[in-house]
């Protein structure tokens, strides 16, 4: 009996399509986040050449030669560090269900789920270099939210921050995946109009 369930159970997965319950499964482009981070590096090491140089001030030794190579040295190691450890255990970024995309939060190592019905439309936005998906969400949902006691004092000014400066609370990073940026929003607003 729990044979025969078993097998049912692994027909039904091998049968379906990648739009039912796998979702559509965008993944960090290694190869971009790697040469970011050993960019990084590079200028952690810059930083300490700045340290070993003798006719640089102390001024410029603490802030371009000590501040400089822990913060590039600490974040390229960490960029370098995060993109292997996605790639090797094959992390998605982004999985695109019917009613909702999960976006991988990697600190949490969990998945921030935002449900299509709470969101109007998704927008490209750009923030200095930085390419990103705004996630426009419904007033009343917004509202919800900031008045939720899960969402502390600290969020809600990054959200309202967020609002007055992009006109979403919230908003995707759509830069080094896999996929065009284009294509994730057409295939995001695509499943809003479905909902």
């Amino acid at each position: 009996m729990i044979l025969q369930e078993r097998c049912l159970s692994a027909m039904n997965r091998q049968n379906r399509t990648p739009n039912d319950a796998e979702g559509i499964r965008v993944y960090q482009n290694l190869w971009k986040n790697l040469l970011l981070g050993i960019c990084s590096l590079l200028f952690a090491i810059m930083g300490i050449f700045i340290i070993a140089d003798d006719n640089c001030r102390m001024v410029t030794k603490i802030i371009g030669g000590w501040l400089g190579s822990i913060f590039f040295g600490v974040g390229g190691l960490a960029i370098c560090i995060m993109s292997l450890y996605n790639y090797l255990r094959r992390i998605p970024y982004l999985v695109i269900y019917k009613d909702r995309i999960e976006v991988y939060v990697q600190f949490k190592a969990s998945y921030d789920t935002v449900y299509f019905k709470d969101v109007q439309k998704f927008r490209l936005i750009t923030i200095g270099a930085s390419k990103q998906i705004a996630i426009d969400y419904r007033p009343s949902y917004i509202v919800q939210r900031m008045k939720s006691h899960t969402t502390s004092n600290f969020i809600q000014k990054i959200m309202r921050f967020n609002l007055n400066k992009t006109g979403a609370i919230e908003s995707i990073l759509a830069s080094n995946l896999s996929m065009k940026r284009t294509d994730i929003l057409r295939i995001l607003n695509e499943h809003i109009r479905m909902t």
